[in-house]
């Protein structure tokens, strides 16, 4: 069984698929590996030459454009990166044992996600930056209080009827917006309100409306951890984004026990 680079073979599949159909013998002659620089910074074009060799240019560029982009590994052993690419594409092995290789792509596969994580803690700090601050704020609003989790809330209406559990289904109107007040999802221009279950939200929803019953109506504003975290939620919502929500609790519709 070969272990392969899921994004390399992914890649390599996209990229074959792309191209026209074309046919080539596998050549029995030997291969140089040793890149000097000269070679691999020459910058001569290669559109006038065959097909078959604008193919095989294309597939490469590809393949080592994709290592770049994704940052996951900082330099290659181009010997053994021609050693194995001609191993699987002449005679089908691989070197390595099932072992290593799969301690190999795990390795990889975590470098690549912890390096993303990085890039993207960076990317959107303002975001986690402005949400500290916007609860720094609120705690000298004296109608707005805050639960052990970090939620923050203020409660326009308790409401008259049932208190919703954690596993009950509720129906609700509601608008959401992101602290420099862009709506990113409202209900309000619908006839009749949403269905969900409680279980089922993120969980700044789950915990804060418990804190009300059937026809109350709370404002939550949720730290980006009780909401859709470092990930966010694409397009709308990016990642470390805090979010304020007003919610109006219709009914507790069934208990999902």
């Amino acid at each position: 069984m070969r272990y392969v680079i899921h994004s390399f073979a992914i890649l390599l599949t996209a990229t074959l698929a792309s191209c026209q159909t074309f046919s080539a013998q596998k050549s029995n002659k030997k291969v140089s590996y040793s890149v000097s620089k000269k070679c691999s910074s020459e910058t001569s074009r290669v559109d006038s030459s065959a097909n078959f060799q604008q193919y095989s240019y294309f597939i490469g560029h590809n393949i080592a454009s994709d290592i770049k982009l994704k940052g996951s590994i900082d330099s290659l052993d181009l010997k053994m990166f021609h050693l194995a690419f001609k191993d699987v594409y002449y005679n089908d092995t691989n070197r390595l044992s099932t072992e290593r290789s799969e301690e190999i792509l795990k390795y990889l596969t975590d470098s690549m996600r912890q390096k993303q994580i990085e890039v993207q803690a960076k990317q959107f700090l303002p975001n986690k930056t402005s949400g500290e601050e916007f609860f720094q704020s609120l705690r000298y609003n004296d109608s707005v209080q805050f639960t052990p989790s970090g939620l923050a809330y203020k409660i326009n209406r308790v409401g008259t009827g049932a208190f919703p559990k954690e596993t009950d289904e509720i129906s609700v109107f509601y608008e959401g917006k992101l602290l420099n007040g862009t709506v990113f999802d409202s209900s309000y221009g619908n006839e009749n309100p949403v269905r969900l279950n409680l279980s089922g939200v993120i969980a700044g929803w789950t915990e804060g409306l418990q804190l009300i019953s059937e026809g109350g109506e709370i404002e939550l504003y949720i730290p980006y951890y009780l909401a859709y975290g470092e990930k966010g939620q694409a397009p709308r919502i990016e990642p470390f984004s805090s979010l304020v929500f007003k919610v109006e609790l219709v009914q507790v519709v069934a208990s999902q026990n």
